[in-house]
């Protein structure tokens, strides 16, 4: 079934991920501020009345940003993190980002887009490549 995984990845917010704040998510949330928004989103309670719509766009939203990115690197030839092979799973990233949201509270006033590359340069660096 097709929404196993997802599935999987509530559960796993429910019980292993504390989540940042703890407030309840408001439609203001998905407008995307800051990284801190993008993070209340992907913590967000399955219990929260908008919980699921905010770990849907949590997903699709850091999806396209690590696609786009990817992109821009490829045609900039330019490296600022390098994925490992294989590569995590969505839920393995999440759990990383929300780690890393965690111990870098400096980086939760940037806006999401930037938060992401942040992290997938501190998570994922380049050490050689330059």
């Amino acid at each position: 079934m097709r929404h196993k995984p997802f599935c999987l990845l509530v559960t796993l917010f429910a019980t292993a991920l504390p989540t940042i704040g703890h407030a309840a998510v408001t439609q203001d949330t998905f407008l995307l501020g800051s990284t801190a928004d993008l993070v209340q989103l992907c913590t967000a309670s399955p219990s929260d009345p908008m919980g699921t719509a905010a770990l849907n766009f949590c997903h699709g939203f850091g999806v396209g940003v690590f696609r786009v990115l990817q992109e821009i690197e490829t045609a900039e030839k330019t490296h600022s993190f390098c994925m490992p092979d294989p590569l995590p799973t969505r839920n393995e990233a999440l759990a990383s980002f929300i780690q890393w949201s965690k111990d870098n509270p400096g980086q939760l006033s940037l806006p999401p887009q930037d938060g992401i590359e942040a992290f997938l340069s501190k998570q994922y660096p380049c050490a050689h490549r330059k």
